[in-house]
């Protein structure tokens, strides 16, 4: 079965639509910028360049002629996952800036694939005799030895990368980070009311308890809290050695404190 590059930049597409209302126009603008790159890149990129040549140079023009980057100062807020921002001020974080340059790997038939590193997306560059790992953060190289030393910063002096995590990433398995960088996104700026939407749309589709927790958690900043209660009852219910389950039975103390003094709080 082919893989299917484009589909994590799809992903940002469903977010953006589900979180605010003006998306068809946002959904022609999106699709116009992106066909806009990839024409751009076709003048630019000869189809007489080795492979590695092609790839090398659509790094140069994303990241040096168009100027993508990401800004330290502001790597996780939530505009950095609107498309729009992203390609109006090229800016973003590893995550949408690897999305674009899937998506143009895609139309510009290139081997260039998401890994599921555990720090951050990393891209995966497969050539006849040799793997490349590519950093979307700057649109640099990084070789397996800076690879290791990172993941022994996030686990531990020792810890070793296992080959299934530089392959190929199972794609369910990077919607769902991808889903959880959205939702962490929203709920740390108190964006509640696009949080809330975008939970719902997930708990439609599977009852994972982490939607439910995360749900539980916007509707308390939300005030309404019976509802609250119950979305945070059920993750401690069923995910009682979870570590974030002890910060929660914390939360409903305080929530049921709160329903005590406000008996008429919003449901």
């Amino acid at each position: 079965m082919k893989y299917n590059r484009r589909a994590l930049f799809d992903q940002f597409v469903s977010f953006y639509h589900i979180i605010f209302d003006n998306y068809g126009g946002s959904k022609v603008a999106i699709r116009g910028k992106m066909g806009a790159l990839v024409r751009k890149a076709r003048r630019e990129i000869s189809p007489d360049w080795s492979v590695e040549e092609r790839i090398q140079r659509l790094l140069q023009l994303v990241y040096r002629d168009w100027g993508f980057h990401c800004d330290p100062n502001n790597y996780f807020r939530s505009r950095n996952l609107y498309l729009p921002y992203i390609l109006e001020y090229r800016e973003g974080m590893p995550v949408s800036l690897g999305a674009i340059i899937l998506y143009l790997a895609e139309a510009l038939d290139l081997p260039i694939y998401p890994v599921n590193f555990p720090t951050q997306l990393i891209l995966r560059v497969e050539l006849d005799d040799k793997v490349i790992f590519v950093d979307p953060w700057n649109g640099s190289y990084i070789s397996q030895e800076k690879l290791q030393q990172l993941y022994e910063g996030a686990f531990g002096f020792g810890a070793q990368i296992q080959p299934e995590e530089l392959a190929r990433a199972d794609l369910q398995l990077l919607f769902s980070r991808f889903e959880q960088l959205a939702k962490n996104a929203l709920i740390r700026e108190e964006h509640n009311d696009m949080a809330f939407r975008y939970i719902e749309s997930l708990v439609h589709r599977s009852d994972d308890p982490y939607n439910i927790r995360d749900r539980g958690l916007v509707l308390a900043q939300m005030g309404a809290y019976p509802t609250a209660l119950k979305d945070l009852e059920y993750f401690v219910d069923k995910c009682p050695q979870d570590p974030t389950s002890t910060f929660i039975r914390t939360q409903l103390s305080e929530l049921k404190n709160e329903l005590e003094q406000a008996p008429h709080a919003i449901h």
